[in-house]
């Protein structure tokens, strides 16, 4: 699905009065509610490549002074960093930069967050479980939060949560035992 639906998904949801010509152009819109939705799905969007992290990278990163460098890797969420022999190396996080407490190479695991997505571009979720339809459902909520709609916002949070509770549940098979005929 690309942006631009579902942003007209949302407005939908939402009984948002936005003109429907934003929706037949490629670039973005000029309106406001439209430009506060792409914002709000953004938000979503990282919230969902944070918490259910997919896009895992590896590479090789340099200590110096007790830095790391990590604005090159659109890091959202650090899995391990260790030494070469495999050891775990303490660190913490700051603003472009990961703080440990040596110097030297290490292996670096994280979480990656996607491109940014065009107005005529795929909306891009973690997992292909995730649908856009629960991507809409955290717009919705993420905007309602914003314009101080709390109640309703509580309701489109419940359905998010269900929508990627559904989404990540493993439905357990019972067989019955093998015999013999």
């Amino acid at each position: 699905m690309k942006l631009k639906e579902l942003i007209k998904i949302c407005c939908e949801m939402l009984f948002l009065d936005v003109p429907s010509e934003i929706f037949v152009d490629s670039s973005f819109p000029q309106d406001a509610i439209a430009n506060r939705l792409v914002g709000c799905y953004k938000l979503v969007q990282d919230e969902l490549f944070c918490d259910y992290a997919t896009a895992i990278r590896k590479t090789v990163v340099e200590c110096r002074d007790g830095v790391i460098d990590i604005t090159p890797y659109k890091l959202c969420k650090v899995i391990s960093l260790v030494d070469g022999e495999g050891n775990d190396i303490p660190f913490r996080y700051s603003d472009g930069a990961l703080y440990a407490e040596k110097n030297g190479k290490f292996n670096l695991c994280y979480a990656r967050l996607p491109d940014e997505t065009d107005w005529d571009g795929e909306v891009i979720t973690p997992s292909p479980r995730i649908t856009a339809r629960t991507v809409a459902y955290g717009v919705v909520r993420e905007y309602l939060t914003q314009t101080n709609d709390w109640a309703a916002a509580k309701q489109w949070d419940m359905r998010f949560k269900d929508a990627l509770q559904v989404a990540h549940s493993k439905a357990v098979t019972n067989l019955p035992a093998r015999g013999w005929l």
